[in-house]
């Protein structure tokens, strides 16, 4: 009889346990992140919609528990982080500010874990195991990550069919506040569709001989040798295209009289100049967060300087450089400059130049990605993200 009982309870067990097993995500939810007075009450704070965007360094990491015997005899088992080298940095653990950015030690993912599931609570444990923010453990914020818990427990709760792990954790005793973290089955997030950008690219080639076949844009991220055919219908040396980017940018180059697809040694010299990039000395796109205009020189890194001839249509260009940038930021526009201000990831203004609007000294802000925003002469607006480092 002994025995009977001791199989059943073990069933049991391994049932309820496998609620947990699997690998499991944020929920791309609002709410999904929540803090407040009392369990379930995210009244001190929770996440937006927006801030699964923002953050999505965060919500794109995964958590895997795998169901084994653990020592003693329990059931549980390993746990693996994965964080695909990026996740969401705040300021405690580096001082570099909040981001995303590289994983930061021992909340990396670099080692294996354990994890033990019973009576509704789920314990990890390992140096920087957690679950949701790896801030938070059992009696407090973490504001060192050499001082990781070794050992932190969570509430468990599920939905109906499994598909759905809420998780609280009481971080500051019977007075302190509560945090939730709300987890989906990894299956059930779909990844977000690819963001891409039209980026019209200006390029003046008054300084060369364009060959019978015309300019290209093309290489990197935009294909090959061909991918965008350029025009100057004006003729006035100004050749335009309009090329789509994927979000995080990419390299791309110029070529003059392409034959073919293949033709790569027809594109422009970059070699030791600043702007090239890569191995083969490409021109690089930077990420970008809406459509813009970018005017280039052939064969030169130097911006555009509106030679003659070209008109109104084509004056419309804007780009900051160098991006990063360490202290000082260039902004290149063909259109007088009213205001620039600088927004941080969260919205909050950071900055505000009316003055010496062509170049800003960006030293003092914490490093990070900014979006600036430029209010033209001609009540016009634009946006770019450079990113401070």
């Amino acid at each position: 009889m002994k025995k009977i009982y001791l199989l059943l309870f073990t069933a049991i067990s391994l049932s309820l346990t496998a609620q947990v097993e699997g690998t499991w995500k944020l929920a791309p939810m609002e709410g999904a992140l929540a803090v407040g007075p009392a369990q379930g009450d995210g009244s001190w704070w929770s996440n937006s919609a927006s801030d699964v965007t923002t953050r999505s360094c965060l919500f794109d990491d995964s958590i895997k528990f795998e169901l084994g015997i653990i020592a003693g005899g329990g059931i549980g088992g390993p746990m693996q982080h994965y964080l695909d080298g990026s996740t969401w940095i705040e300021n405690w653990q580096d001082a570099g500010g909040d981001r995303c950015d590289v994983p930061v030690a021992p909340h990396n993912g670099s080692t294996s874990h354990g994890w033990a599931y019973a009576n509704n609570q789920l314990n990890v444990w390992g140096f920087g195991a957690h679950i949701g923010l790896p801030k938070v453990f059992d009696t407090g914020e973490l504001s060192d990550p050499a001082n990781a818990s070794s050992s932190i427990t969570y509430d468990l709760t599920f939905s109906a069919n499994g598909d759905t792990m809420t998780s609280d954790i009481n971080y500051g005793g019977p007075t302190g506040g509560w945090w939730r973290f709300i987890y989906v089955k990894a299956s059930l997030v779909a990844p977000p569709p690819p963001q891409t950008y039209d980026v019209t690219l200006q390029l003046d080639a008054n300084n060369i001989t364009v060959g019978a076949n015309g300019i290209y844009a093309g290489g990197g991220v935009l294909g090959d040798a061909q991918a965008y055919p350029m025009s100057d219908n004006d003729g006035d040396g100004i050749w335009e295209c309009v090329a789509t980017f994927p979000e995080a940018g990419g390299n791309y180059i110029f070529l003059n009289n392409p034959a073919n697809g293949g033709d790569w040694g027809t594109k422009e010299d970059l070699t030791g100049l600043s702007c090239a990039d890569g191995q083969y000395n490409d021109r690089l796109m930077t990420a970008l967060t809406s459509n813009i205009t970018l005017c280039a020189v052939f064969g030169s890194c130097d911006p555009c300087q509106n030679p003659t001839g070209l008109d109104a249509n084509k004056r419309d260009v804007l780009n900051v450089y160098p991006n990063p940038t360490s202290n000082l930021l260039n902004i290149n526009s063909s259109i007088d400059i009213k205001e620039v201000i600088i927004y941080n990831i969260f919205g909050e203004m950071v900055l505000v130049n009316n003055n010496n609007i062509n170049v800003l000294n960006v030293e003092s802000l914490i490093n990070g990605v900014y979006f600036i925003k430029v209010d033209m002469k001609n009540n016009t607006t634009s946006t770019l993200r450079f990113v401070k480092k």
